[in-house]
């Protein structure tokens, strides 16, 4: 943990570079192996998913420490925590179980559409925007820290920055097959969408890794200096 590399600004998305090319290779190695490989359907990316939460949840753990000896600290951990909870609970589908039928209370149709139940939309909104509250909270109170920390190519800025880009990147990804096809009415090409499905797939799993990574960045780099 001590290492150059990982005290590099560039630690994070090398981290991401690497961990996507190794995806594509494995995946079209299977491909290659099995003639049709569906990353979806095997599962693989899903079990990883969860691994990784789980390792990720247990940096969080312990780096808890580095954050208590300061209220105002203990609220932004508080609040990342609670982030991180609803990150494994949409991957989990909780938003489902707000619903009856329609389970993407993340779009405007949800609120709009009239077969979907009032109390559902109260309950749904209520909870998008608690959500977004505590988002806006960890942002607003970190902004200025945050974009010092990039003018000055500090790891953890660049980590976050990293995952701040990459996770909009992979919706984009999810949604682009569909969208592209719904504006040409033509559909992309077999392979196109078996490498889109894996950057979608795989950089989904891979973002509590880039989350455990700025927390252990935190706790070496700048907890270490704190205590020295």
């Amino acid at each position: 943990m001590e290492s150059k590399i990982f005290k590099s600004p560039w630690f994070g998305a090398l981290f991401l570079g690497i961990a996507m090319a190794i995806y594509l290779v494995i995946s079209y190695i299977a491909r290659a192996i099995f003639g049709t490989f569906d990353i979806q359907e095997v599962g693989a990316t899903e079990v990883l998913t969860y691994l990784f939460y789980g390792f990720g949840g247990g940096i969080i753990f312990c780096c808890a420490k580095d954050f208590m000896s300061d209220n105002s600290k203990i609220k932004t951990f508080s609040a990342l925590v609670f982030l991180y909870i609803i990150m494994i609970l949409r991957d989990m589908g909780a938003q489902g179980w707000l619903t009856t039928h329609d389970t993407v209370i993340t779009k405007i149709r949800f609120f709009t559409n009239p077969n979907n139940p009032m109390y559902e939309k109260i309950i749904a909104g209520a909870v998008m925007l608690f959500i977004m509250a505590v988002f806006l909270y960890v942002v607003i109170k970190n902004a200025k820290k945050l974009f010092q920390g990039w003018m000055k190519f500090e790891p953890i800025s660049w980590t976050i920055l990293v995952l701040f880009i990459w996770t909009p990147i992979t919706q984009v990804i999810d949604r682009f097959p569909a969208e592209y096809l719904k504006a040409t009415g033509v559909m992309l090409a077999e392979p196109i969408k078996f490498a889109m499905k894996i950057l979608e797939e795989g950089g989904e799993s891979l973002l509590p890794l880039l989350i455990a990574i700025a927390f252990l960045q935190y706790h070496f780099i700048y907890c270490k200096k704190e205590e020295k």
